[in-house]
């Protein structure tokens, strides 16, 4: 793919050489190779493969850990590997390899990684009331993963990068990776687009009910979220990259009406089985 597409540039180039009234010098031609290069790269991203993708995702899970050390305790890892491996079994790629797990962290937060990883904060974990809420937060976060939102994130900075010499040194699959890893380290500082986001809160409504979970949790749940000052410190890193709250309360709620078969309740559930 690359070469055919660098061949397509040089003969694009020749074309504009030979034309009279556009000049063509060597900086173009370089700077139209390095934009050949981005896109052929924004494309391996986009046609990855699962197997590259679970690779990336877990390069990208270990560089998170160095600023989002893990919750050490082992109760609560399986506790939210059981609720997250049921959830994550009822979406479309229930063969990935999940793996949930909890982290350090006094921001209100959680994160999707591509291949199957999924991070909670300690923070979040304090808010969450009820093993239904948690099965939305984490369906809204296997939503990320299912639909490859972050890949695609991924892929939009490599064509704004496209031509710059980070790109322009890059020849192999390899050297994408490398890439997309070091970017990826950075994910959870960047906001999706609103379509994104209101189809993983879509998921996660969803996810939870296939579950057998009472949908309304998710919508207990984003009420509550919405009623926070959302000026405190806490949430200061959700909400610079989630949709303001009151818009994900009108997603939730119409995700829920969407539903068929699952009748919206209290959404109370047994309390969860753990408090930071």
């Amino acid at each position: 793919m690359m070469a055919r597409t660098l061949r397509c540039c040089l003969y694009l180039a020749a074309i504009l050489a030979a034309s009279p009234a556009i000049s063509l010098d060597l900086n173009n031609l370089n700077g139209l190779l390095g934009v050949a290069k981005g896109v052929a790269k924004s494309q391996e991203v986009a046609s990855m493969s699962e197997s590259d993708e679970i690779a990336i995702g877990r390069d990208i899970a270990a560089a998170s850990l160095g600023t989002y050390p893990l919750v050490r305790d082992a109760k609560v890892g399986r506790y939210l590997n059981r609720v997250g491996l049921w959830v994550a079994l009822q979406s479309s790629r229930p063969m990935l390899p999940w793996r949930f797990a909890a982290v350090e962290s006094a921001q209100v937060n959680a994160f999707a990684v591509p291949g199957g990883t999924i991070l909670i904060t300690s923070g979040m974990l304090g808010l969450i009331n009820n093993e239904a809420e948690l099965a939305c937060v984490l369906g809204h976060e296997v939503g990320h993963v299912t639909r490859k939102h972050h890949l695609a994130l991924l892929q939009k900075q490599l064509l704004l990068k496209a031509g710059t010499d980070a790109l322009a040194t890059q020849t192999n699959l390899s050297e994408t990776r490398k890439f997309v890893t070091a970017q990826g380290s950075e994910l959870f500082a960047r906001a999706l687009d609103r379509d994104s986001e209101r189809d993983a809160d879509s998921d996660g409504v969803l996810l939870a009910a296939r579950a057998g979970y009472d949908p309304a949790a998710c919508h207990v749940f984003m009420q509550r979220m919405a009623a926070m000052k959302q000026d405190s410190g806490a949430l200061a890193g959700l909400y610079k990259t989630h949709p303001r709250p009151s818009d994900r309360v009108s997603d939730v709620a119409a995700a829920i009406a969407r539903l068929d078969g699952a009748t919206p309740g209290s959404g109370e559930m047994p309390p969860l089985g753990y408090r930071k």
